[in-house]
């Protein structure tokens, strides 16, 4: 692949009101005289029925085309999950990946305590769960589209090269957490890492660009298990790197690190690191960013969300250079250099520094 290959990427702003999502629709391939040859499109995650639909359209649109070469969901959560239905219905898809953990029967049925629980009932029971992840595996069935099963190592090639590399979850990490997730029938292991206060009492506090002000966690923070399942996927098209990090929380994040470590993959030449969920402080943390270097953070998030994003968060970004910018209910735009500023796009506005944050008590 020549190092000139154009790349561009939509972060659409999901949510007019306070609950966040997040849909990501892509094309690279090689754009000569104005024009795009051998277009490749990607669709990451399609937020809402609103936002899935002005996905389709944007794909028809402004990419020219009906066919999406891959979908990819991150994980079944809702907010993810839903406008897809709207991309697989109205569009030509190559293949999806995403994982189905109704499939996982028997990955982990030696684990679950009542003993009146079968394949069937167990499958039916997170098809129920993850009602928009079921559908699209309907939707898929119906026009006979092939799903994948993605995993850490997984990738998507062209000519040999890797484009889309999966750094998480291991198949062993995801199987834990369909164990450790509570819409999954009770299990012998894992259950006291299912729950955790999301209601906490808060006092304010004062940050400043030193590092001894800050209040991001050190290392590890809970999150659900759902967001755990999150893929982490590296983008990397001629010479340009972009993380896409769905709700993946530390203990996700840390695994996907390593496995780039032990792989030789370097996450300190970033262009593109895409914040997981929306910001919250729940799913970053000092030991992460250390592996971290990128020329622009994105943040998907509603235009009215009132914990999203974290300023704790915000301002740790801006510590380290790394120029966090916000969807706030508007499409972010980024292109590489071997493609122009689209028409009728103009120049994003960076978050801003806070000096009083919320923190637990």
């Amino acid at each position: 692949m020549t190092e000139n290959y154009a790349l561009e990427i939509d972060f659409f702003g999901v949510g007019t009101g306070e609950r966040s999502g997040d849909a990501i629709a892509l094309r690279f391939g090689d754009y000569r005289n104005g024009k795009w040859h051998n277009q490749k499109v990607f669709v990451i995650d399609g937020g809402n029925l609103t936002s899935g639909q002005e996905i389709v359209d944007h794909v028809k649109n402004v990419y020219q085309t009906d066919k999406v070469d891959r979908v990819i969901l991150t994980h079944p959560d809702s907010d993810h999950a839903s406008g897809l239905r709207k991309v697989i219905e109205q569009l030509e898809i190559g293949k999806i990946w995403m994982h189905r953990p109704w499939n996982h029967w028997g990955d982990v049925k030696n684990s679950i305590v009542d003993g009146r629980i079968t394949k069937n009932s167990f499958g039916d029971r997170l098809q129920q769960a993850y009602q928009f992840a079921y559908d699209i595996e309907k939707l898929a069935i119906d026009k006979k589209i092939e799903i994948f099963p993605p995993h850490q190592g997984c990738s998507y090639h062209i000519n040999g090269e890797q484009i889309l590399t999966i750094l998480g979850p291991s198949k062993e990490l995801y199987t834990s957490l369909i164990q450790a997730s509570g819409k999954t029938p009770e299990m012998a292991i894992f259950e006291s890492t299912r729950n955790f206060s999301a209601t906490e009492k808060t006092k304010t506090a004062y940050e400043d660009m030193d590092f001894k002000t800050e209040h991001l966690e050190e290392v590890n923070v809970p999150t659900s298990a759902e967001n755990d399942m999150s893929l982490i996927l590296l983008l990397t098209v001629g010479k340009t790197k972009v993380l896409f990090t769905g709700d993946a929380g530390t203990q996700g994040m840390f695994k996907a690190i390593y496995y780039a470590r032990e792989n030789d993959i370097s996450l300190k030449d970033l262009d593109v690191f895409q914040v997981p969920h929306h910001g919250s402080r729940r799913n970053l943390s000092k030991g992460i960013l250390n592996y971290i270097d990128t020329k622009y953070s994105i943040i998907s998030c509603a235009a009215n969300s009132p914990k999203h994003p974290s300023p704790i968060v915000v301002n740790s970004l801006i510590r380290r250079g790394l120029n966090p910018y916000s969807t706030k209910g508007i499409l972010l735009n980024y292109h590489n250099d071997a493609v122009p500023q689209r028409a009728g796009l103009s120049p994003a506005t960076p978050m801003a520094f806070t000096n009083y944050v919320q923190i637990p008590q």
